[in-house]
């Protein structure tokens, strides 16, 4: 296989085989992440306080 039928592949692969999302279901998508991310480390703060919490009283009897 030469360089440029592989490039050439590539650039036709690229271009015109892959399906883009609309800007619309990126934004959507994007929304739905950025949630459930600010969420997650809502839960992982309250988790890593709890923890903190009972090894300071674990270890302070």
């Amino acid at each position: 296989m030469r360089k440029n039928n592989f490039f050439l592949d590539i650039y036709n692969e690229f271009f015109h085989c892959i399906t883009w999302p609309k800007w619309e279901d990126l934004q959507a998508k994007t929304m739905i992440v950025s949630f459930f991310s600010i969420i997650l480390s809502i839960f992982l703060y309250g988790v890593d306080g709890f923890f903190i919490l009972l090894i300071k009283k674990l270890f302070s009897l």
